[in-house]
């Protein structure tokens, strides 16, 4: 109990600095004489969170939407807060050298300086996020699979995205014309994405591979799969395919880092078959490596989706982005096709990955 109260109080003061000081600070900058009532405060800390929880319930588009716009708002709340800390240096510094003395005019300065920083980042960040561009992977292959060509997307989120997102993502897929379409999990982040919002999917015009990550764990995952399924979408759980000359491999996403070399050794090798293996997280490399994949698929990381966090996701995950080798497998992180929570992307972008075999 004494754990749960502390880790709520961090989290407490975490979201209190994000969604509450960057406007009281920048309104004591720029507009000293403004009181915020307290009401409002407290509704700017628990609106967000109340209605992301509130849209679990209702399973609806326009809610869905509502939650996409809470949470973008808490993305900019972060910008300011990340903006602010140079600016409290300089302000410091300026007053360190001044006896301590008030600038009203410096202080004027720069909180209209944070403001416009924070709209144009945020503006950019949100236009960003809903931009997907092709990222060709180009991976050296044995001579009876060269001209291959696959297509991973991954970390779609329907749920923090609308389900219409799929739309364009099919449609660039098929304008790429793979043998075959990857997706590595994190499809699905909200309870209540039905069948018709993800048949979508089943436009493309190639056979399409999914495997679980831990946003389809956290809610309804046996039938998000049932539904992909229906669609046409072969789910792979732990789970292996030969489609001659390539074997598909799909493991589910766990919390545990051993997860790849607990699983894979219970499947079956095909000797003569590319192996190509599908994870969520970036883990398990060298497990795929003693099992002989060949190409190891993931995502999860988002690439941090907004900076700073890309330096926190990687201490956590060192293969954070792009190509990693060991021994003979080759391991692709995608930076993630869409994002999860605020509808931003600050020092990534979402990306349809081509990966040709040469």
């Amino acid at each position: 109990m004494k754990r749960r109260l502390l880790f709520l109080g961090v989290v407490s003061i975490l979201f209190s600095l994000i969604q509450i000081y960057p406007l009281v600070r920048i309104f004591g900058l720029v507009a000293p004489q403004v009181e915020i009532p307290l009401l409002l405060l407290f509704a700017l800390f628990a609106l967000p969170f109340a209605i992301r929880l509130l849209t679990e319930s209702l399973h609806t588009r326009w809610a869905r939407q509502v939650a996409a716009v809470a949470m973008t708002y808490v993305g900019c709340s972060f910008v300011a807060l990340v903006l602010l800390v140079p600016a409290e240096a300089l302000l410091l510094v300026s007053g360190l050298y001044n006896d301590g003395l008030h600038n009203d005019d410096l202080h004027n300065e720069v909180g209209w300086a944070v403001v416009g920083l924070t709209s144009v980042f945020c503006a950019y960040g949100i236009a960003n996020a809903l931009r997907i561009g092709v990222r060709i992977l180009d991976v050296n292959a044995p001579g009876h699979v060269r001209g291959h060509t696959f297509v991973q997307i991954s970390d779609v989120h329907v749920g923090s995205r609308d389900a219409r997102i799929l739309q364009g993502i099919v449609g660039r897929v098929n304008q790429l014309n793979p043998h075959t379409v990857f997706i590595t999990g994190d499809l699905v982040d909200m309870h209540g994405i039905s069948e018709t919002d993800l048949r979508g999917l089943g436009d493309i015009r190639a056979p399409t591979y999914f495997c679980i990550g831990n946003h389809e764990r956290y809610v309804d995952v046996n039938a998000i799969c049932r539904r992909l399924e229906n669609i046409g979408i072969v789910v792979l759980r732990n789970q292996t395919e030969v489609v001659a000359p390539l074997q598909v491999t799909g493991i589910d996403d766990a919390e545990s880092r051993e997860q790849v070399a607990t699983q894979l050794p219970k499947l079956q090798r095909a000797p003569d078959c590319y192996q190509i293996l599908l994870y969520h997280r970036p883990d398990g490399i060298d497990a795929a490596s003693r099992w002989g994949a060949d190409l190891m698929l993931t995502g999860h990381t988002h690439r941090g989706q907004i900076f700073p966090f890309y330096y926190l996701v990687k201490r956590v995950f060192p293969n954070i982005y792009g190509r990693y080798t060991d021994a003979d497998v080759t391991l692709y992180v995608s930076p993630g096709t869409g994002t999860w929570g605020p509808v931003m992307r600050l020092g990534s972008q979402c990306e349809i990955t081509l990966i040709r075999l040469l």
